[in-house]
């Protein structure tokens, strides 16, 4: 068995992930009091009405939450945390990736994860963005984010913890190598055992440089895997380097 993971994120559930992915994550439920994509005034797709689709190899789940997500503080009760576990039992997905981009309510996070645990032993994951204000937490965001990965780590309910080390493209390179490994490590030190640690990337800006550098944090702190945002328009060359190196099939 290989010592590494690779997934992503597709906003399209028509899309399929390609062979050798462990979990495709289909999104971006931003909606989150009608648990739909899109927003209360132009719902998408929920995974409330939609069967987990059918994908070569690994599982399917589904993510809540994503950029422009709102409003903030959700799930706000034990209705929303029910209508999540439904959405997840009764549609057959594997699980939930919590993408918190809108200030979740990290005590109903943790009661939704360990309900998912109970329900089926359903996966859950917890992705959030891993910049400098992460790895220097000083200002609210950054002490924010930092307790709640604290906060889920210690409850032991959490699969995965996903680093987004990108924007809307893949950051320079002076800020990825002033910032992936200290996330990395930072997030280790908080509580989380390194193979539940997942760094991301984005195919926007993507380089063969910023690739490798990538590829090597991975392998250098022996962490979980990578995952790609958006993995339709991952160059088939980048995912075969991706393969390669993390000795994937």
């Amino acid at each position: 068995m290989t010592k590494y993971i690779i997934g992503g994120w597709s906003q399209d559930v028509a899309t399929s992930a390609p062979q050798g992915f462990t979990y495709t994550m289909y999104g971006m439920i931003t909606n989150l009091v009608g648990l739909t994509a899109g927003t209360a005034q132009s719902p998408g797709w929920s995974p409330a009405t939609v069967e987990a689709p059918k994908v070569p190899t690994g599982k399917v789940m589904w993510t809540y939450g994503g950029g422009l997500c709102s409003p903030n503080a959700m799930p706000s009760s034990a209705t929303d945390v029910d209508k999540i576990v439904s959405a997840t039992t009764e549609n057959k997905w594997a699980g939930v990736d919590f993408d918190d981009e809108c200030q979740m309510n990290i005590p109903q996070i943790i009661n939704t994860m360990s309900q998912l645990k109970t329900s089926d032993t359903k996966q859950s994951s917890y992705t959030f963005l891993a910049g400098w204000d992460y790895n220097n937490p000083a200002g609210n965001s950054g002490t924010e984010i930092n307790n709640a990965v604290k906060q889920i780590a210690a409850a032991k309910c959490c699969d995965r913890f996903i680093l987004m080390c990108y924007a809307s493209a893949m950051w320079p390179m002076t800020d990825i190598t002033a910032n992936v490994g200290p996330a990395i490590e930072r997030t280790i030190n908080l509580g989380v055992p390194k193979k539940q640690v997942i760094l991301a990337l984005t195919p926007e800006g993507l380089t063969d440089e910023n690739l490798a550098y990538f590829i090597d944090q991975v392998i250098s702190h022996d962490i979980g895997g990578l995952f790609i945002w958006d993995y339709p328009n991952l160059p088939a060359k980048a995912l075969s380097e991706i393969k390669d190196k993390l000795n994937i099939d």
